[in-house]
């Protein structure tokens, strides 16, 4: 009896230590599941660290998107955009690519296209003009008497030719001021020609002139921010009609506007327009005057009222000189000088 008694409790004992083992086998195993785990989150969250530190470009925040947020990607996005992207090799490049925004080379390119126009500002120190020849075959093409309800039609066949002009304008239609705006939003160089263009309100006399400048000077100023260097007499100034009102006063206005700091521009070519014409003599006229032999063409037109003929004839004026290897350039102030004989 007391030896099966000794048995059973060496059987009991043997137990409870198979068991205690197992428990402790568990605690182990548990203890080594674990731990993997906590050293891979970490990997990984030390794996996310590297590449959103590590030298060179960056992941894009969401600031880069369209959405405007600043708010930068969770851990979660984070983790899932390594696992889609191959090797952190390849996000670099992508970040690369993203900080080559298109937009960058666009501003470039506007800003070489479009240069700061403010320089076209009257001023009395800026007497530098160019009064040579021009290194290309160029032509200024040139609208009068506007803005008008022509104005638009003008302006939109202009940008279907890549064309830059100038617009010499009025303030006869104060309805359609905006028109200034608009060109000059779109590239062409704004003028200065007359506020009422009235040959015998502003050349009576010298401070007449001056007076009718100046107010044509604040309209333009009023919606381009600046009043431009580049006028044009009405009739050019080779007109003989202002001595019926004031003997001489085109010698004296022609000096007098360049001491203030503007250059008056006349014309070599133009489309026969001040007249009543059709748009088939317009572009016969414009065919007619030689051009060959001339490396600047300095061409009038007018955007004024009445003046369908010549939106008419635009598009085929364009061609033809196109044809000849003319490029079209707006004024600037390296644009060559077009003077006529003074004859008051």
């Amino acid at each position: 009896m007391r030896e099966a008694r000794r048995h059973a409790q060496s059987r009991r004992r043997n137990r409870l230590a198979a068991v205690a083992v197992g428990a402790a086998l568990l605690v182990i195993a548990l203890a080594v599941i674990f731990g993997r785990g906590k050293g891979q989150e970490t990997a990984e969250k030390t794996d996310v660290t590297v590449v959103d530190n590590s030298p060179g470009p960056s992941l894009p925040t969401e600031t880069d998107t369209d959405t405007g947020s600043s708010e930068a990607p969770s851990e979660e996005s984070a983790e899932s955009s390594e696992e889609a992207a191959p090797s952190e090799e390849t996000d670099e490049g992508e970040a690369e690519e993203d900080e080559e925004d298109p937009q960058f080379a666009y501003s470039d390119i506007f800003s070489s296209e479009t240069p700061d126009r403010s320089t076209f500002a009257v001023d009395p120190s800026n007497t530098d003009w160019n009064y040579g020849p021009m290194g290309e075959k160029t032509i200024y093409l040139t609208f009068d008497d506007g803005p008008s309800y022509l104005t638009p039609q003008v302006l939109d066949i202009l940008d279907q030719y890549g064309v830059k002009a100038t617009f010499f304008v009025t303030a006869q239609n104060p309805e359609y001021f905006d028109y200034i705006a608009d060109a000059y939003n779109r590239g062409h160089t704004i003028g200065l020609h007359s506020a009422c263009h009235d040959y015998e309100q502003i050349y009576t006399s010298v401070d007449a002139y001056l007076a009718d400048l100046a107010e044509i000077g604040q309209v333009v100023e009023d919606q381009i921010g600046y009043v431009p260097c580049f006028i044009r007499f009405p009739g050019g100034s080779s007109n003989t009609v202002s001595a019926n009102y004031c003997e001489g006063i085109m010698t004296e206005l022609t000096a007098r506007v360049q001491e203030m700091g503007y250059q008056y521009w006349d014309w070599n070519t133009g489309t026969g327009d001040g007249e009543e014409v059709t748009a088939e003599q317009e572009l016969e006229e414009v065919q007619v005057v030689e051009t060959e032999d001339k490396t600047a063409v300095v061409l009038l037109a007018h955007d004024g009222e009445l003046k369908e003929s010549t939106v008419e004839a635009l598009p085929g004026i364009i061609e033809y000189y196109q044809a000849l290897g003319y490029v079209f350039r707006p004024l600037d102030r390296n644009a060559k000088v077009i003077h006529h004989t003074v004859f008051n």
